[in-house]
């Protein structure tokens, strides 16, 4: 008898394979029925909050100052400082600008400056009181966003280091503000230099700031996760 050809054909995988796999791929569950499928974790700062915290609130004190900048740049740009003979230093303008939108007081020879003089005119305005509003904001809502926080406790140290050392970096930039418009054009008699107020008034002014608008960017950042927990 002629040799029959034997054909050999790979054997795929048994039905009760296929289902357990495609089991698996719907997620494990255990006896008990609960899942234990790995689920998607949204992406987190895994860092000591209060470490995210002082971060997030020394980088918002450093755009502050730098958005600021370039406003007093547009302002000089735009001659608001070119009354006096000499014109002031942008950056002693910028800390000035600065403390004032924070609600800080501008003193000049230890009373507070009114915006009837032309040189002071531009130190605060609308516009520029808006810039730690929203950075504030902003730093509230990405901490608690993206940092890993799992109690209460830890929510209040991110907060805390943050509001923490934006109010120390504000209060250090009061002490070292001044301008002294006479003693830029070269006159030797006293000057009428204009600072920030740097007694407890200042601490509050800018603490009350920064807390409150933390706290409402914070606020934002938990609504989802309080709004999921109660469902």
């Amino acid at each position: 008898m002629p040799s029959e050809r034997q054909f050999e054909y790979e054997k795929g995988p048994r039905l009760e394979d296929e289902q357990a796999t495609t089991t698996n791929d719907g997620g494990d569950v255990d006896d008990d029925g609960s899942d234990t499928a790995p689920r998607r974790v949204r992406n987190q700062l895994v860092v000591r909050p209060w470490k995210a915290g002082a971060v997030v609130g020394v980088s918002a004190f450093v755009v502050v100052f730098t958005v600021l900048y370039q406003l007093v740049g547009a302002m000089f740009a735009g001659g608001v400082f070119d009354g006096g003979e000499t014109r002031p230093s942008r950056l002693a303008i910028t800390g000035l600008v600065t403390l004032g939108n924070h609600g800080v007081t501008l003193e000049r020879r230890g009373e507070t400056i009114q915006g009837a003089f032309g040189f002071i005119r531009g130190l605060t305005s609308h516009v520029a009181a808006l810039v730690p509003t929203v950075v504030l904001l902003a730093a509230g809502y990405l901490v608690v966003r993206y940092a890993h926080l799992e109690t209460r406790r830890e929510a209040g140290l991110a907060l805390g280091s943050l509001v923490g050392c934006y109010v120390i970096l504000m209060v250090g930039l009061s002490m070292t503000a001044e301008w002294s418009p006479d003693r830029d054009a070269g006159i030797n008699e006293e000057v009428p230099t204009v600072t920030a107020s740097t007694d407890f008034g200042t601490v509050v002014s800018i603490g009350t700031t920064a807390i409150v608008f933390v706290t409402i960017g914070a606020a934002v950042a938990a609504l989802p996760k309080v709004v999921a927990a109660r469902r």
